[in-house]
């Protein structure tokens, strides 16, 4: 029986924390393809052709703000479990109005991130 494989998107520019988000989803069997990207438009652009399971997205982003994709995915009613991974944990309660499955601050919950993906 083939397992099922969730496609990962990670928005992030900092390549640092991409790379670390990106080589602890390789360890989880249950992701597929990983895509990381580092602008906001390069996301938007993504979701015209490509399906994602799980969106990690940070909200500061060099051409916007993380907060856009989230509102567009809702207009959209594209069905993706986002997980916001920022310092901006003033904005959680809207990231969760908008949509996001859970808000995980950058600054002490990459362990918790990375237990999420795990338990998608």
């Amino acid at each position: 029986m083939k397992s099922i494989k969730n496609n990962l998107l990670i928005v992030e520019d900092n390549s640092f924390v991409g790379k670390c988000i990106t080589d602890a989803a390789n360890e989880i069997s249950s992701i597929g393809d990983i895509h990381v990207i580092e602008s906001l438009q390069g996301a938007i652009s993504l979701f015209e052709d490509t399906i994602f399971d799980l969106v990690i997205l940070d909200l500061k982003l060099p051409d916007g703000h993380g907060i856009e994709l989230l509102k567009i995915l809702k207009e959209k009613q594209i069905e993706t479990k986002v997980f916001v991974f920022s310092v901006s944990t003033e904005l959680k309660t809207f990231c969760l109005k908008y949509g996001a499955l859970a808000f995980f601050d950058k600054a002490k919950d990459f362990d918790k991130l990375i237990e999420a993906i795990t338990n998608v």
